[in-house]
């Protein structure tokens, strides 16, 4: 696997946009579960259900949303999944993945993030990998206070950037926010392993 820009139809791929979550750091339930030891359905619907979308839109702090569900019995299980200073454990590095990426990169093809964030995630991320280093640019979306799947966080990081839909390709791990891509004309594909990658490039 070597190469700088390869065909897509007609047009040669320049550009690869990816999710942080689920491709580049593990924040699955099936994670979670190891660490506690337990079912965690629950607890995962709680910590990253319809309020936890302010945190992911710069509208309230991790902090503040914890402090809401102080009284929840599942407090302390989604106190420690959510701290900033349990992220190494609760979202780590996926290591492969990570290294794989560079050598995207190495390769000559432009490297863009495009992901639902909070501001916590964000800096403990950077900590670990140095996205400025890592990455051509990424739009954010506690930074933009927009959220994928809407247009408007799509529209974003093409125009930004100056990306060309038709050299770009894009990996997100849930299938709303590919199918939202898609629609506005950005080849998109849902990301299980390296292997989707290596299949579409």
């Amino acid at each position: 696997f070597k190469c700088y820009w390869v065909n897509c139809g007609e047009q040669m791929i320049k550009n690869v946009i990816f999710d942080i979550g689920g491709i580049l750091f593990d924040d699955s339930k099936e994670n979670l579960e190891k660490l506690l030891n337990k079912d965690c359905s629950n607890i995962y619907k709680i910590a990253y259900g319809k309020e936890f979308k302010k945190c992911l839109l710069g509208q309230m702090k991790v902090d503040d949303f914890l402090e809401k569900l102080r009284d929840k019995k599942e407090f302390s299980d989604i106190s420690y999944i959510l701290k900033r200073d349990n992220l190494k454990e609760t979202y780590p590095l996926i290591k492969n993945n990570f290294e794989f990426l560079k050598k995207l990169k190495k390769d000559g093809y432009k490297l863009f993030l495009l992901t639902n964030i909070t501001e916590d995630s964000y800096n403990y991320i950077n900590s670990i990998i140095n996205i400025n280093d890592m990455f051509d640019g990424g739009i954010y979306s506690y930074q933009e206070h927009l959220i994928k799947p809407s247009y408007e966080i799509y529209n974003l990081v093409l125009n930004r950037f100056s990306l060309n839909k038709e050299e770009t390709l894009f990996f997100d791990d849930k299938e709303k926010n590919v199918i939202a891509a898609n629609e506005l004309g950005i080849k998109s594909f849902i990301f299980t392993s390296i292997i989707d990658i290596k299949n579409n490039l």
